[in-house]
């Protein structure tokens, strides 16, 4: 968590311009979210009104309120991609860093999503059914709904407290005492301001008459009142007290809904006064963008260091890095220059760091590799098996195939290999000689335990085509009688080629005569 990153990602616009694009796109995104839970909670409050408390004219208000969700969340769900990507742009590590620490409830909010909007889809048709289904629905539709704020202000939250992320993970991917009580009032106050947006805007477009607006209008109040007071909390659980210049736009705020409250006692005093469209869509977005601006500053507080810090370390990191810089690129010319043109340049540039200079399996890469490199000079093969293992590889080791290079060069490399390991040769024959017993016996031995693999002829069976990395074909590969003994006697590691130093010397090497003899049988021409 404190290694930020070393990566500096190149941003489209400048910060300034971001910034300002997420405050725009976030304060529409937001209106609608307000609009869709408002619409939810109240809904759900006028059906509850109908249903149990014995009021038609509620319900009838609960069917008009219900069918403006699905508009206001398929707004609020397409506005809301652009200030989800601007924030993954212009916030990159705080934000994706509180999705991880808390990537279950990210991933929910699918599941949440859709289970809400099917259930308020169904409860717009049903309003009139049977109470107990529509109440079903309207709580799953409710439920579901109230917790997708919740965990989107959850993520925002943590991604503001850079400071708390690493005793977020100690404490199991819990949150403190006190970002839990912030988290709520926050929570809180997103809930609330939904009443209010969603009184104010069905007053006008869902209320038909003076009973519904009286009913809308209580609604809007007891909502702003309730914002003051959460909003009070919710400043007092601030980690940290708050410069003048953040405090501006609160203050602005807040005297806008005081006049906004004032004008609303007066119009609720009057009987026949209806609330103006003009008066009231003014200054319910003056509020809105007042309380989104000391948000944006509170969030440009917390993240603007981090980006700062991360800046400065990558740029630390590229000075660093620049003094390699030429002697690196460097390199890879060299290397972008280099001719593969013939044997003794495509070893060294292609072959050598896994199978050594010498050839003998000691490169720089062979302690890395699962499969030790075959030790090239002690291999025994033909020009044609050679060939198959350069364009096809050995599947399951780190042998590649070499098709990029066409046939006069594999011709040069096997010709190097050849003329400096004798690789295209004769075997050697085997330096110890069996009496005819051990070599009895050592036949016996492979038939029972070699031939599952390796075949009765050396050529591998059907099963063992399949291992990974395959058997050799005995008939055309062959290690030097010294090699062949030490595999046999220790295995080959990373292959199911296992170790046989329980048997005794002479049976063993009565087994690299036999091994040799599928060879020797191939040479005299016998299939």
């Amino acid at each position: 968590m404190n290694n930020l990153a070393d990566l500096l990602l190149q941003k489209p616009l400048p910060d300034p311009w971001l910034q300002g694009l997420l405050f725009v796109s976030f304060t529409l995104h937001l209106l609608f979210v307000l609009f869709t839970l408002g619409t939810a909670i109240l809904a759900f409050s006028y059906l509850l009104i109908g249903h149990w408390g014995g009021k038609p004219q509620a319900l009838r208000l609960t069917a008009r309120i219900a069918k403006a969700f699905m508009s206001h969340k398929s707004l609020a769900a397409v506005l809301g991609v652009a200030p989800l990507l601007l924030i993954q742009v212009a916030f990159t590590v705080p934000f994706f860093t509180a999705v991880n620490l808390f990537a279950p409830f990210w991933l929910a909010l699918i599941v949440l999503l859709i289970v809400a909007f099917l259930a308020f889809d169904l409860l717009a048709h049903h309003i009139d059914s049977h109470r107990i289904i529509s109440l079903i629905l309207g709580i799953t539709g409710l439920l579901t709904l109230l917790a997708v704020p919740g965990i989107f202000v959850l993520i925002l939250m943590v991604s503001e407290h850079p400071a708390d992320w690493v005793t977020i993970i100690d404490q199991g991917y819990r949150l403190n005492t006190s970002l839990s009580i912030h988290w709520l009032f926050r929570y809180l106050h997103i809930l609330g301001a939904a009443v209010v947006f969603g009184a104010a805007f069905h007053y006008f477009f869902a209320a038909e008459n003076k009973e519904d607006r009286k009913s809308l209008l209580r609604l809007l109040v007891a909502g702003l009142l309730l914002q003051i007071v959460l909003g009070i909390l919710l400043y007092g659980s601030l980690p940290d007290r708050l410069e003048m210049i953040v405090n501006l736009p609160l203050l602005a705020g807040i005297g806008g809904a005081a006049l906004f409250l004032w004008y609303l006692f007066t119009i609720g005093s009057k009987e026949e006064t209806i609330l103006s469209l003009q008066t009231t869509a003014p200054a319910m977005v003056f509020i809105l963008v007042s309380m989104l601006l000391t948000r944006q500053l509170i969030q440009n507080r917390a993240y603007l260091p981090v980006s700062t810090a991360l800046l400065q370390e990558t740029r630390t990191h590229q000075h660093e890095v620049d003094a390699f810089a030429r002697e690196s690129l460097d390199q890879y010319q060299a290397k972008l220059d280099v001719v593969y043109d013939n044997g003794a340049t495509i070893y060294a540039k292609s072959c050598s760091f896994c199978h050594g200079e010498a050839a003998d399996g000691a490169g720089p890469e062979a302690k890395n590799l699962g499969v030790p490199p075959e030790k090239i000079a002690e291999i025994r093969t033909t020009a044609p098996y050679l060939h198959k293992i350069l364009t096809e590889g050995v599947p399951g080791s780190s042998m590649p195939y070499f098709t990029f290079l066409d046939r006069s060069k594999l011709d040069s490399l096997a010709e190097y290999l050849n003329a400096n390991h004798h690789l295209i040769a004769e075997p050697e024959p085997v330096p110890v000689a069996a009496s005819a017993a051990t070599l009895k016996q050592a036949e016996l031995i492979y038939v029972q335990t070699c031939t599952p693999c390796h075949g009765a002829d050396g050529r591998g069976t059907e099963l063992s085509s399949h291992y990974l990395p395959p058997p050799p074909d005995f008939t055309a590969y062959r290690l030097t009688p010294q090699r062949t003994f030490e595999v046999i006697s220790n295995g080959y590691r990373g292959t199911l080629m296992t170790s046989f130093d329980r048997l005794p010397e002479t049976i063993r090497w009565g087994l690299v005569e036999v091994v040799a003899a599928k060879r020797d049988r191939q040479t005299r021409g016998e299939r």
